[in-house]
C-alpha cells in the first residue's frame, strides 16, 4: 500500500473481490477519475470508490423476475401451489371473498346507524321530560361514537 492510506491503486482495490479490469469498468461507469498518480499508476480515493465496489450487481436482463427461484419451473410450481392453497382455504371457509367481506361490513355499519336512530327514539318516548336540547346533545354524542365505530370497522 502507498503512504497515503486513502489513496489506493487498482491492485489494492482488488480487496473488494473484483479483478482490476472489472474495477476499471465499474469506476468508469460511475464517472470516477483517479485523484492522483504515483508515476503512471492511477490512485483512487477508497472512500469515494467503496460505495461503487460494494453495491449488489444490478440484474440487466429481459428475463422475468423469478422472485429468488432458481428456475421458471420452480417459480411456476410455487404459484400453482399458492393457487391450490387459496382454493383449499376458500373451500374450507378459512378465507372470505372480498365482496362478501365488504357486503358484511356494510350491513354492520347500517345496523349500527339504525341502532342510533332507534335508541334516540326510545329515549325520547321513555323519558317524557327530556328537552329538545338534551336530545340534540344525545344525538351529537351518538354521532361521535358512531363515527368512531365506523372508522374502526373500515380499518378491519
Amino acid at each position: 500500500m502507498n503512504n497515503e492510506k486513502r489513496l489506493w491503486n487498482l491492485t489494492e482495490l482488488e480487496l473488494f473481490d473484483y479483478h482490476r479490469s472489472t474495477i476499471r469498468k465499474k469506476l468508469k461507469a460511475a464517472g470516477i477519475e483517479p485523484v492522483a498518480y504515483k508515476g503512471s499508476t492511477p490512485l483512487y480515493d477508497v472512500v469515494q470508490v467503496a460505495p461503487y465496489l460494494t453495491q449488489a450487481p444490478v440484474k440487466e436482463s429481459d428475463a422475468p423476475d423469478l422472485m429468488g427461484f432458481k428456475t421458471a419451473a420452480e417459480f411456476r410450481a410455487y404459484i400453482q401451489a399458492q393457487g391450490e392453497k387459496l382454493k383449499f382455504m376458500k373451500d374450507t371457509e378459512e378465507v372470505v371473498d372480498v365482496t362478501d367481506y365488504e357486503s358484511e361490513l356494510g350491513r354492520c355499519i347500517t345496523a349500527i346507524k339504525s341502532f342510533k336512530t332507534t335508541a334516540i327514539t326510545r329515549v325520547e318516548t321513555a323519558v317524557s321530560t327530556i328537552t329538545p336540547q338534551q336530545l340534540e346533545e344525545l344525538e351529537r354524542l351518538f354521532n361521535f361514537d358512531l363515527e368512531a365505530v365506523t372508522d374502526g370497522l373500515e380499518q378491519v
